[in-house]
């Protein structure tokens, strides 16, 4: 069976490419034969790239004006000599300043430098994607931004916004940039308003923008006039476009392609079909999903799930619905060619939820919708299993009462051929292996640990810790993946000869799979894109001293900068979020009091970095990740952020999950970190943090060094080295207080495995499934052991938990289905996957 996926974004929560994603993640779930194709669509508007992107063009960003004068960073989509552009990148709504309407003055210059930067790709078609722009300028910035000069009676260049265009004298296009006569341009659009009048542009659509009636009359004349003017240059055709359908789309950007770059308006939704050539991958598939957040009135017209559903039909596909709510009813949404429609609220009435956690509820459709499609999904099954006990023998077969996988923990037999986890059966399917193992009693199979904040430190200070040293820790603690960070090595991975000499150091001493962080310092942002393309898997800055010199904090200016280029090659910044400012001015007093060091690095300096980040994330539309969360207070500017739309990730750590500031005693300088262990209060928030899904996954931030710097003499915390040794651990850490608090095993192993391997694009970690690397540690979830310091496998044996007695014992490890016996090193080098 083959299923064509094929949905708009939903708006606030996901985009086309996620909601696709993971509605086929549901499906193969249930099944893993049914054949599924992710086409993710949109109707011309925001998401249109996405599609692109996911149709094959390559993504490319500009620095442009935004509406009101301002740089954005925008993107487009190139195809061999096509290119996609959405103008609300560069002149809607979203980029306004601080979110502020300017109604009068906001213009679409950017735009046209947008085109430029098509045009200097060597692009002879553009497809412009309008609506959501934040003026009504008629297009007028678009034409300056491509060259022509807009000029008052004294022969001064006009500003931007449509209020100017009252004054506007005189329209010189000899400056059109002389590439435009030879590229055609579509406009996506399905409005269908002129110009001027009533139903124009300002009268329709300015309010919206923030325009009072007064400020409406104003536009509209000066639109009206701006016509008459560039008759001057362009003749009848400048009427003839004002009166056009489309041409009051985008605050009349429609009227300026039509009458100046000759443009040809199609439906969004067909452009959209057409660049994805989803006729011819819906050709010979059984069923389409389409859908997206809101199936309503508006859904009818134009929209997207519309547009699928009656492509379809004349293919005759049967087409399926998944939506977050629908207000229409089953007549409606049966004329409109939907054969059933799921929504979220199907499954979860409360509508912030949905929105919040709308990925796994789309695996739960997803699976449901694989369940009612397949034509007989249990023959399948068995079909399947009767032939994986039949095929060549496993290199290696664990059968157990307990197997975690992402439906749950299941009695099942796991067979392992070339590394890779190649069937799951149910117990008794009588797999055969070369090696066997028969899982016991009070043992759980469940997938290798992947910890994505791991200071090894070498070359430079291996006398504090190293590869082979941290990578034996890792795999005893169930860890077979970790990314290491970019200091406190010796160079740090701020250039790609750093990266080389590291990868060098690494690859002979390896236990588990190890990738690389780069690094962004002052002055190394010309490296960044260097390193993106040598595989390491984003840059980490420090928004305050780092605690060595050689990798000094980033200004706000020049993280912005950098993120500004990140966004440019669509990677990852990753944030030691401190305010220097703010722990400056915090009371720093040296001493072996725990309250007096908590008092020097205070809630308000992680507050303050955290809402640096998501600012100047937003202005660049870079994606940001916020490391070691450790003040609660940041958690509702986070997941509001979220929710805006800024790409935003966090993660917090076991110390500060299973540690309290009431509890650490004076001297005690084995827990210094920072940001610091806070208190009780603060670490219950933590932990409902990551059930809401504002804290994504939990990492160790294992950062040792030698005795003689975490154990100062007299326990004066201001002059101990800050970092906790924790990576052998830090499963049975959590796990411990998990239990305590009734969360279960599998929600443990989501945080500190599945979504990390996610957060970092290892889709073939971190998870027991058909296809994932045979990465997997054998737990004993209720055996209990005391910490002994001396035993511990890192390097210096100095651990904050010394003594402490944990549930959870790591019985054995196994990468690639080789258990790692610590003194054979099998680790792979890992890059980021693109």
């Amino acid at each position: 069976m083959r299923i064509v996926i094929a949905p708009d974004k939903f708006k606030g929560s996901l985009s086309a490419p996620e909601v696709a994603e993971h509605v086929a993640a549901g499906i193969r779930s249930v099944d893993e034969a049914i054949v599924v194709d992710q086409v993710p669509v949109a109707d011309g508007g925001e998401g249109t790239i996405d599609a692109a992107v996911a149709a094959g063009f390559t993504l490319h960003t500009a620095t442009v004006s935004g509406p009101t004068g301002a740089h954005v960073v925008a993107t487009f989509a190139v195809r061999e000599r096509e290119a996609v552009i959405e103008m609300a990148q560069a002149s809607g709504l979203g980029a306004l300043p601080d979110g502020v309407l300017h109604p009068l003055d906001a213009g679409t210059r950017g735009t046209g430098q947008l085109i430029r930067a098509c045009l200097d790709a060597g692009c002879t078609r553009i497809v412009l994607g309008v609506g959501g722009s934040a003026g009504t300028d008629g297009g007028a910035g678009l034409l300056q931004g491509l060259g022509v000069r807009l000029l008052d009676a004294h022969g001064a260049e006009l500003p931007s916004g449509g209020a100017a265009l009252a004054r506007l004298a005189a329209v010189d296009a000899s400056g059109l940039d002389p590439r435009v006569a030879g590229c055609s341009f579509v406009l996506a659009s399905d409005v269908d308003n002129p110009l001027t009048g009533p139903t124009g542009a300002a009268a329709v659509f300015g309010a919206q923008k923030g325009a009072s009636a007064a400020d409406i009359a104003l536009l509209d004349d000066a639109l009206e006039h701006f016509v008459s003017v560039l008759a001057d240059t362009v003749g009848a055709q400048a009427s003839r476009a004002a009166a056009a359908a489309g041409a009051g789309a985008a605050g009349g950007t429609g009227f300026a392609a039509l009458a100046m770059l000759n443009a040809q308006r199609e439906s969004g939704i067909d452009v959209v079909l057409e660049l994805t050539d989803l006729a011819s991958r819906l050709a010979g598939a059984d069923l389409v999903i389409t859908g997206e957040g809101s199936l309503d009135e508006q859904s009818l017209f134009g929209k997207t799930p519309v547009g699928v559903a009656q492509l379809a039909a004349e293919l005759g596909v049967r087409v399926y619905a998944v939506c977050g709510r629908t207000t229409l009813d089953d007549e409606r949404l049966r004329l409109a060619g939907f054969e059933k429609t799921f929504a979220l609220t199907d499954i979860e009435s409360d509508v912030d939820t949905c929105i919040r956690d709308a990925a796994r509820l789309l695996e739960t459709l997803g699976a449901r919708i694989g369940q009612e499609a397949a034509p007989d999904p249990e023959p399948v099954k068995h079909e399947r299993a009767s032939q994986a006990k039949h095929a060549a023998t496993f290199d290696l077969v664990i059968r157990g009462a307990r197997i975690l996988t992402p439906d749950g923990t299941i009695a099942a037999e796991v067979g392992v051929l070339d590394g890779v986890i190649a069937a799951i059966e149910p117990a008794a399917a009588g797999l055969t292996g070369a090696k066997s193992i028969q899982l016991a009693e009070d043992e759980t199979l469940i997938p290798g640990l992947v910890d994505t904040h791991v200071h090894v430190n070498e070359p430079g200070r291996t006398e504090w810790e190293g590869f082979a040293s941290a990578t034996r820790a890792a795999a005893a603690g169930g860890v077979t993946t970790i990314i290491d960070m970019p200091l406190n090595s010796i160079p740090p991975t701020t250039t790609v000869e750093a990266l080389n000499i590291k990868r060098e150091v690494a690859g002979r001493q390896a236990f588990v799979d190890v990738g690389f962080w780069g690094g962004a310092i002052p002055g190394n942002t010309a490296e960044l894109a260097q390193l993106h393309r040598e595989g390491v898997f984003g840059f980490k800055c420090f928004l305050v001293h780092s605690g060595v010199d050689e990798f000094p904090p980033l200004t706000p200016d020049e993280l912005e900068d950098d993120l500004a280029e990140i966004a440019r090659f669509g990677g990852r910044m990753i944030v030691h979020a401190e305010d220097a400012e703010t722990i400056e001015h915090a009371p720093q007093r040296a001493g072996a009091e725990y309250r007096d060091f908590l008092a020097s690095r205070p809630d308000a300096a992680e507050k303050t970095a955290i809402s640096t980040v998501i600012e100047r994330s937003q202005r660049t539309g870079a994606s940001v990740h916020i490391l070691h969360l450790s003040s609660a207070d940041a958690l509702p500017e986070i997941a509001q952020a979220r929710a805006d739309g800024v790409a935003l990730t966090a993660e917090t750590c076991p110390h500060y999950l299973t540690v309290a500031a009431e509890e650490i005693p004076d001297g005690a300088t084995a827990f210094k970190c920072c940001p610091p262990i806070r208190g009780a209060a603060n670490r219950d928030l933590l932990w409902d943090g990551l059930l809401d899904g504002t804290i994504d996954c939990i990492v160790s931030d294992h950062s040792p060094s030698t005795r003689e710097l975490k154990q100062p003499a007299g326990g004066d915390f201001q002059a101990a080295w800050g970092g906790i040794a924790s990576l052998q651990i830090g499963l049975s850490l959590v796990w411990t207080e998990a239990r305590r608090r009734d969360i279960a095993l599998q929600q443990v192993v989501d945080w500190m495995a599945t979504r990390p391997a996610n957060l970092v694009g290892l889709g073939g970690k971190g998870r027991i499934a058909v296809g994932a690397d045979a990465d997997f540690s054998i737990f004993a979830p209720s055996d209990t052991f005391t910490v002994d310091a001396q035993t511990l496998l890192h390097k210096n044996h100095v651990c904050a938990y010394d003594g402490m007695q944990l549930s959870g014992v790591v019985r054995s490890t196994y990468l690639r289905g080789q258990r790692i016996d610590a003194s054979t090193p099998t680790g792979r080098l890992i890059r980021r996957q693109d």
